[in-house]
């Protein structure tokens, strides 16, 4: 019989299969939220939170829903651009050319949520919901060349030099309790489950003269790992007309495991291993691969949201929504190692500079019944939201490019036999965005790639529920 360990580890794979498939972020590595309401009016929700997705955005939201399940389908059209402009002498950045454009491959992204209510009485509805917190996404295609000319390696270097690629499920079990006619609360717990596949392009010291002072290494991290958190909530009634909403989602850490591949791209100067003859397999050409285990811990920062919502007519609601982000914890991510690198050598832990910055999010929403008898509503929004990542840590494995501006517009209409649809459109965009070549922490290597960056992304979603 298979252990407890592996029947998880597969639940976990396939309900990750069937609900997410995405790479697109709101802010450093995490996603803009679920729920097509919520996500039509920008995220301006915590002071609503009157479906399903209150498990995401307010879990005292619950108190009074009735019992319902709902499936959210999006896909999602992501781009980056980078106009490289190196002018560091670092060893390994002259495969980048510098004034062309390149942009991460062309495709569409599906991602899914779930999300299921049950009121058990009049003060205290359940909810159980699967949706994702946190992703990451790029892939290129000849953004680093390689060798330089006269390296005469024998073996390509692979296209795919930079590539990211990370998914977590939550599994979200969640309360709410009304505690008196004006206060209620909630609290949702999180089990989390991450897939990560971090690919980049490297550099080793080879101690041999120009152009084969430094070999060329593909390095990949493979690795999956679990984590656990909570969030909490608080609905506060000031009116007939206007609630107040606050939510706090504490911090997480996914403890990746996996394995660390690194390919030695070698080169064809057999001359140069009589200098040392144990090393002369190094210098004729082909490659070495290795695969060393790799572990890190990925973090995944708190927040802290407030949101107000007022019922500025019989037809239209208005919210306003403010969020902070503990990206300032996000610093460094050590990936250790354990065995051998190519060249024979104990292999060294690396470091994934990050060293991310808080953030603040302001979000405006409205919804507006234009239908009562069909209950159909046009929702719309408008966020900002500031990119933590400062010029030192821009690199190509990361999506998030420069501050984000977000407009999004949504219909929902109820069908008959307790049924409802929902359909919304976000379209995320920034403004250009140039760095320089810089060290951010003092190694004396360098951390991001300078050049001119530009992001966007278009995201359709439809939702089904059903009360029941």
């Amino acid at each position: 019989m298979p252990s407890s360990k592996i029947i998880l580890k597969i639940f976990f794979t396939l309900t990750l299969c069937l609900t997410i498939s995405m790479k697109s972020i709101a802010g450093g590595y995490e996603l803009a939220g679920v729920g097509a309401k919520a996500l039509a009016m920008a995220g301006a929700f915590r002071g609503i939170a009157d479906d399903w997705s209150a498990m995401y955005w307010n879990p005292a939201g619950l108190v009074g829903q009735e019992n319902s399940v709902y499936a959210d389908l999006k896909i999602l059209y992501p781009m980056v651009w980078v106009t490289p402009n190196v002018t560091s002498g670092y060893p390994g950045y002259e495969g980048y050319r510098n004034g062309v454009e390149h942009s991460t491959a062309e495709k569409a992204y599906p991602a899914g949520s779930f999300g299921l209510t049950y009121r058990k009485n009049d003060d205290m509805t359940l909810g159980f919901s699967v949706f994702a917190p946190a992703a990451l996404g790029a892939e290129w295609k000849g953004l680093f060349t390689g060798p330089p000319y006269g390296y005469h390696n024998t073996e390509p270097y692979t296209e795919l030099g930079w590539f990211s690629d990370l998914k977590v499920i939550d599994i979200h079990p969640t309360i709410g309790y009304r505690v008196n006619d004006q206060l209620s609360v909630g609290l949702g717990i999180s089990i989390q489950y991450g897939i990560i596949e971090l690919r980049s392009p490297n550099t080793v010291p080879s101690g041999a003269p120009y152009p084969f002072e430094h070999f060329y290494v593909d390095a990949t991290l493979e690795g999956s790992g679990m984590g656990y958190g909570f969030n909490v909530g608080m609905m506060y009634k000031m009116t007939d007309a206007m609630n107040i909403g606050l939510s706090y989602r504490g911090p997480t850490t996914i403890a990746i495991e996996g394995e660390v591949k690194q390919t030695l791209y070698l080169p064809n100067a057999p001359g140069l291993g009589l200098a040392d003859p144990s090393k002369a397999h190094l210098f004729n050409g082909g490659t070495i691969e290795v695969e060393p285990d790799g572990k890190a811990d990925f973090p995944l920062p708190m927040d802290f949201g407030a949101g107000v919502a007022y019922q500025a007519t019989r037809n239209l609601t208005v919210a306003f929504d403010v969020t902070w982000t503990n990206w300032g914890d996000v610093d460094i991510v050590t990936i250790e190692v354990d065995g051998n690198s190519p060249t024979g050598e104990p292999s060294e832990n690396s470091e994934l500079v990050l060293k991310y910055e808080d953030t603040i999010k302001f979000s405006f929403g409205f919804d507006m019944l234009v239908n009562a008898e069909h209950d159909f509503h046009i929702v719309g929004g408008y966020y900002f939201d500031p990119s933590p990542i400062p010029d030192g840590s821009l690199r190509p494995s990361i999506s998030d490019v420069n501050d984000k501006n977000n407009i999004s517009v949504g219909l929902s209409h109820a069908l008959s036999n307790g049924f409802s649809l929902e359909g919304y459109y976000e379209k995320v965009f920034t403004d250009s965005r140039v760095v320089e070549s810089i060290d951010i922490d003092n190694n004396g290597s360098i951390d991001n790639l300078a050049g001119e960056w530009k992001f966007q992304v278009d995201t359709f979603g439809i939702t089904i529920g059903y009360n029941f």
